[in-house]
């Protein structure tokens, strides 16, 4: 039978605890992670995905175009330890994206205190056009076919509403792209990834030209920029995935000897020249399948 100590507290304290008995933690944890989606992931990215649902352990993410889609693949890795951090279990395994043309209602501004939010405070609705902008998107679209002519001259009207109030409000333009920015940004969020991926692209390179050499190194060689925490983090990132790729190729057995000697160098960080057959192999073999052996160690042993 179970205890009851008549003490009381807080609904909001008791809750979590009945839930827990229940194994409802979770779930709830998750129903609250979809509404705080912007807290976990930040704003920027909230304004372009929503979390549509779960399906045991994969949490499905709808994203509203396909540039996002890309770029949020590549941090799917970070944004399922944001969501088990936020959680606090471990039980997020993976991430399905889905494409999305537009959020739910229900979604697109609310946050946990049940609080309206718009990506910026400015009043569209107040902004007047000019009688000249009027009439230059008029004829603009008067050689449409005259079933959209009216649709597509409002949906210019209300673009043209929107940019007048947001230079009004002295809000800035992406100079890469173009896009509204947020309080702070010097480029939107798109263009800030895009060029970190160019800039990974080119650590990516220099990592797999030359493995062994070290962080400082390549600084002292002048082969990284000069945003040094960044480029820290990309060079780990970069060693980190080269690594788990070649384990990978080691464990399924498809690897060849210029895959083990890379993985040798970027564990060891050792010359080239000081590695020895005998060291690569017995560096990789722990990597490997007992029941399966390479086809390159196969032919070595027949």
């Amino acid at each position: 039978m179970e205890e009851r100590n008549h003490k009381m507290e807080k609904a909001g304290l008791s809750i979590p605890k009945i839930l827990e008995r229940n194994r409802l933690l979770v779930p709830y944890k998750l129903y609250q992670a979809k509404l705080d989606w912007k807290t976990i992931v930040g704003p920027q990215i909230a304004k372009y995905s929503y979390i549509q649902g779960f399906d045991e352990s994969v949490v499905q993410v709808a994203v509203l175009n396909s540039v996002w889609m890309n770029q949020l693949f590549m941090y799917k890795k970070k944004i399922i330890e944001a969501i088990n951090e936020y959680i606090k279990e471990p039980f997020v395994t993976d991430i399905r994206f889905v494409r999305s043309g537009r959020k739910p209602p229900a979604v697109t501004y609310a946050n946990t205190a049940g609080e309206e939010e718009e990506g910026f405070a400015v009043r569209v609705g107040n902004a007047r056009l000019s009688e000249e902008t009027v009439r230059r998107i008029r004829q603009e679209t008067a050689a449409l076919p005259e079933a959209i002519q009216e649709k597509m001259a409002q949906l210019r009207f209300a673009q043209a509403k929107r940019q007048t109030a947001y230079q009004a409000a002295g809000v800035r333009q992406c100079p890469s792209c173009g896009r509204w920015l947020e309080k702070g940004e010097e480029l939107c969020f798109i263009c800030r990834l895009r060029a970190r991926q160019e800039k990974k692209k080119a650590v990516y390179a220099t990592v797999m030209d030359m493995p062994w050499l070290t962080l400082d190194e390549l600084k002292a060689y002048g082969m990284i920029g000069d945003e040094e925490r960044l480029y820290e983090e990309l060079y780990n990132e970069v060693r980190r995935e080269c690594i788990y790729k070649y384990m990978e190729r080691i464990y399924h057995g498809c690897d060849t000897p210029e895959d083990d000697m890379m993985l040798a160098l970027l564990i060891t960080r050792r010359n080239p020249t000081e590695m020895t057959d005998a060291f690569i192999r017995n560096l990789t073999e722990k990597y490997r399948r007992k029941s399966d052996v390479s086809s390159h160690r196969r032919t070595e042993n027949d």
